[in-house]
């Protein structure tokens, strides 16, 4: 799994698109010309500036608009092979911390301050995990809590939201996704909410097992408090202490592999791949244009040798002329998920990085 947003808009500029010699097409800005992989789209012959942009259905296009069609073919083109090469199952597990029954009768006692739940991740890269919910037990006394997911490096909260408490039980949907691809990595998680005179009351968990966490693979969670800590920073971390009554928050936790960072940090591999992709959806657009009959620059020779360059072709007795551009992005998709198995085993001792072509 990864985040195909950030992916996307990450990796955007792999590979670049040449100005044609053209004066009348030569309309390719700066962001598009740049190649971070030293591979161009262009590089492949049928895939030209000309015929994409005169292909559009839109005969009007502007030059502005025509260069952010172009970033979104290529991030449709990122996005496409990434989804080819990581195809293995991706659930590791997914589990409320509590499971067990519980009596709600009694409402609890908490001390003002931040009451919650420290999330410690694996430090196994690419685990992730999300925050898909949280079930409420509150008692009568309703009223508002802004729920709060801290990591130890950054000082406001990652995550926030306003709840309203209406009912004794209840549930809210938050999917709130940490993927290790932003401004914080590892470290520790904390999901809670600031505790004083005027929020709700929770019930307390002493029926039976209703109090035993349940354990969740590659996590580690336990309650905790910082007393006296009010406002949406983080606190210092050595006034942590452990808490024994319950907060009225139970978080449904899903963990997963995630490839979000693994991509942005070994995006040289992707080059060829996304050039080949690129050119296919490109020419693609430009076979099932609605103005390819009616354009003289666009001929049916062209056409046919379009189909010929990504679909192959063969001459009599079976000889292989055309290799298709299809089999082409075949061959590197395999190649590309070799390498990503190296790294992940760790036979290369780590990430590599490709700035140019080899």
């Amino acid at each position: 799994m990864f985040n195909k947003t950030i992916v996307a808009d990450d990796l955007v500029g792999i590979v670049g698109v040449e100005n044609p010699l053209d004066p009348n097409y030569s309309i390719i800005d700066t962001a598009n010309q740049a190649s971070t992989s030293g591979y161009f789209v262009t590089e492949i012959p049928l895939a030209k500036v000309q015929y994409f942009k005169e292909s559009q259905d839109y005969e009007a296009i502007t030059d502005v608009e025509f260069n952010d069609l172009l970033r979104d073919v290529q991030k449709t083109a990122i996005v496409s092979v990434c989804n080819q090469i990581f195809t293995e199952e991706d659930f590791i597990d997914r589990n409320l911390f509590y499971t067990n029954a519980n009596n709600n009768i009694s409402p609890e006692t908490l001390t003002d301050g931040f009451v919650g739940w420290r999330i410690d991740v694996t430090k196994e890269k690419n685990v992730a995990f999300e925050i898909t919910r949280v079930i409420l037990d509150f008692e009568s006394n309703f009223g508002d809590i802004t729920l709060q997911l801290y990591n130890t490096g950054s000082p406001t909260p990652i995550k926030s939201q306003v709840i309203t408490i209406s009912q004794q039980h209840q549930e809210v949907i938050l999917n709130w996704v940490v993927d290790n691809s932003g401004n914080t990595y590892k470290g520790d998680y904390y999901l809670g909410y600031v505790k004083d005179g005027t929020t709700p009351i929770p019930f307390k968990r002493e029926y039976q097992n209703a109090n035993v966490i349940t354990c969740i693979d590659r996590i580690g969670v336990r309650a905790i408090q910082f007393k006296g800590h009010t406002g949406a920073t983080i606190f210092d971390l050595e006034d942590e202490e452990g808490l024994t009554e319950n907060i009225g928050i139970n978080p449904d936790l899903l963990v997963y592999n995630d490839y979000t960072d693994f991509i942005k940090s070994n995006r040289g591999l992707l080059g060829k791949a996304v050039q080949l992709d690129m050119a296919i959806k490109m020419m693609n657009t430009t076979l099932s244009s609605l103005r390819v009959n009616r354009n003289q620059r666009i001929s049916d020779e062209i056409i046919v040798r379009m189909l010929q360059e990504i679909n192959g072709s063969n001459v009599e007795g079976g000889k292989l002329v055309v290799i298709s551009l299809r089999d082409q992005l075949l061959s590197e998709i395999t190649r590309v998920r070799q390498e990503v198995r190296k790294l992940k085993k760790g036979y290369l001792g780590g990430p590599i990085m490709v700035a140019t072509k080899p």
